[in-house]
């Protein structure tokens, strides 16, 4: 009688322990707490909320177990008790602080480790600066943009080289130079794979443009900046019209063609900062700061591309204060529903005009 491949597989690699219902618990209070943790927070702020607090409770870790006699013990206290309070701070004012307060406070935690090595001659102080550096430099190019990176790295580097000649450690050079080189392997590499999968994931592979999720970060921060300076912010949605009888005609092959000349066309034609995404399909997206509903017509008129087998149809809305962005693409959509039904009411009544007239 011939076996089963299930039944082979369960006889060659034995049967399966279940776990057991105290396991099942715990793994399952571990993921609530960790939710918990995490809950309504960024992971820019959460992150940086447990480096601190971690990088604290070493701290006070050493004070309480000094690994030597001459540990500077109350610098390192000092030094905890700022990890802690830092750490405090940010996770109740998490969604509060922008992106260059993170980055100031990664300068923060650059400079107090700096601090600790300028008075620590002995291990302990050194252990802290092997551990807290890494981890700020891997944080910083995880989240910031390269030119925050590469300050975090000049930073480091010449605040770890200050740090030991006030410390008058022994082998200074030695230090500095594993230090120093560790913090900027990762300052480069890590940061350009981090810059390039956020590119990759905010830009739409075909025709190089924000997506949806690069589209909808960017108008946030630009909707925020509109508040903040009393500017007017309109926003346009373009939708190509007849573009399904291009890709049945000739192909998807063209309609992708042409889909990305639009892209790097309109690219050209638009203010450096103008914000234009690939919505989804043949529909476009275009923000325009400082630019009022009436005078968005002036920056529509520019891309028109007369080379190209393909007209839109657009429709505006200006985003209002209070609103979110979802509203104001809505109310858009209905702006370009309408030019849509009176094309079509145009259409139509330009085919029967002539067999009225015939008759």
């Amino acid at each position: 009688m011939s076996r089963s491949p299930s039944q082979s597989l369960l006889q060659e690699t034995g049967p399966t322990k279940a776990r057991s219902p105290l396991a099942q618990s715990g793994a399952a209070l571990a993921r609530s707490l960790a939710r918990r943790v995490v809950a309504r927070r960024p992971s820019i702020a959460w992150s940086l909320a447990l480096l601190f607090m971690f990088k604290g409770l070493v701290c006070l870790f050493v004070v309480v177990f000094p690994i030597s006699p001459t540990e500077p013990v109350a610098l390192l206290g000092v030094a905890g008790a700022i990890g802690i309070s830092s750490a405090t701070g940010i996770w109740l004012l998490a969604r509060r602080i922008p992106t260059f307060g993170f980055e100031l406070l990664a300068a923060g935690g650059s400079l107090v480790t700096s601090g600790v090595v300028a008075h620590a001659t002995t291990h302990g102080g050194m252990m802290i600066a092997a551990f807290s550096y890494p981890w700020i430099a891997i944080y910083s190019a995880h989240f910031f943009a390269r030119r925050a990176v590469i300050a975090q790295g000049v930073l480091i580097s010449v605040g770890f080289g200050v740090g030991l000649l006030l410390g008058g450690l022994s082998h200074i050079v030695i230090y500095w130079v594993i230090v120093t080189v560790t913090i900027w392997s990762i300052c480069l590499v890590l940061g350009h794979l981090s810059e390039s999968l956020r590119r990759r994931a905010d830009t739409d592979p075909l025709t190089g443009l924000l997506n949806r999720n690069g589209f909808m970060a960017a108008a946030v921060r630009e909707h925020a900046i509109a508040q903040r300076s009393g500017n007017r912010l309109t926003l346009a949605v373009l939708d190509l019209d007849g573009f399904k009888q291009i890709n049945d005609l000739r192909g998807h092959v063209v309609g992708d063609r042409v889909l990305a000349d639009l892209g790097r066309s309109w690219r050209e034609r638009l203010r450096a900062g103008d914000i234009l995404a690939r919505h989804g399909g043949d529909e476009f997206v275009l923000l325009l700061p400082a630019t009022s509903p009436e005078s968005a017509a002036v920056a529509l008129d520019r891309l028109h591309v007369e080379d190209l087998p393909v007209t839109w149809s657009v429709g505006i809305g200006e985003w209002l204060g209070g609103e979110s962005l979802g509203e104001c693409i809505a109310r858009a959509d209905a702006d370009l529903y309408s030019v849509k039904n009176a094309l079509r009411l145009r259409d139509a009544r330009s085919r029967v005009e002539p067999l009225v007239r015939s008759t």
